[in-house]
């Protein structure tokens, strides 16, 4: 299996979305990988493949099989396990990554209709709009089918900001999570933290515990594969784990493994692709 992550080119589109990310395998044997919550949203377009998706409070599993419907998406995101894919057949994947909360700059359909469909591309754009899914994938240069997409997405943006009180939270989730409270939150907005719970899930479609939760678990994640030398009791402290038993156990509950396991099977992509194989 291929894989290539581009970051999106056009300034001003790089504020909503982060990369587009090409998945290619042409053989069809069997593949499985795992990969980990995190903080974006992955719109995945497919082209002949029929997807199974299970996401529930023990499972998050994709199953990809061959078949005639020409063309699916979905999307893939607030996980609280690791996201299980099984590849059973060639796939040709294309994924969107979109900011926190920059899917509002598109479209307003609620967050639960969207991640139940089949066709998440064309309800979050329209039916209209499927001949850049046909042009898309008759293009193979990876280069013209990111300036493809470009184009796309810039003249379908709807929203050009994301609101001022969300924007803040987000910053200090990512910026100060040393420092991160969800009641001095509130506090230093003038709010009152039903509010904050209110506006952060309407934007981005998980609350902010569990998404902060993602926020640490992936800062502690990048420690782990790139701080070889490090001791696991420095990377609890320096994420702001209560202590070694709380890093450990929140780090298998999102990834699966041990934090030494994760540092001996996990490969390092991208920063945001992160993954353990399985043939």
């Amino acid at each position: 299996m291929q894989t290539q992550v581009i970051k999106v080119q056009h300034p001003y589109l790089s504020r909503f979305i982060e990369s587009f990310i090409f998945f290619s395998k042409w053989d069809t044997a069997p593949i499985n990988y795992t990969t980990f919550p995190n903080t974006n949203l992955c719109l995945a377009l497919y082209a002949d493949n029929e997807i199974t998706y299970a996401k529930g409070t023990f499972s998050n599993v994709c199953e990809i099989n061959t078949s005639r419907s020409l063309y699916q998406s979905r999307l893939y995101g607030f996980h609280e396990k690791p996201f299980i894919a099984r590849l059973n057949c060639t796939v040709d994947q294309i994924c969107i990554l979109f900011r926190p909360a920059a899917l509002r700059a598109f479209t307003n359909i609620p967050y639960i209709e969207l991640v139940g469909s089949e066709n998440v591309f064309e309800a979050i754009f329209t039916t209209t709009d499927s001949w850049v899914l046909e042009k898309l994938f008759n293009e193979f240069a990876i280069h013209k089918r990111v300036q493809i997409l470009e184009h796309f997405l810039l003249k379908k943006l709807s929203f050009d900001t994301l609101q001022p009180r969300l924007n803040a939270i987000l910053w200090m989730m990512h910026e100060r999570p040393d420092n991160f409270r969800i009641e001095h939150a509130a506090m230093g907005l003038g709010i009152n933290t039903s509010t904050v719970y209110r506006i952060f899930y309407a934007a981005v479609g998980q609350n902010p515990k569990t998404y902060f939760k993602t926020v640490r678990f992936r800062k502690a994640l990048q420690h782990i594969l790139h701080v070889k030398n490090a001791a696991l009791t420095d990377i609890a402290y320096c994420n702001d784990y209560y202590d070694q038993a709380h890093f450990n156990k929140e780090i298998r509950d999102l990834s699966g493994f041990r934090p030494g396991e994760l540092r001996t099977i996990a490969q390092y992509a991208h920063e945001q692709l992160v993954w353990v194989l399985r043939d």
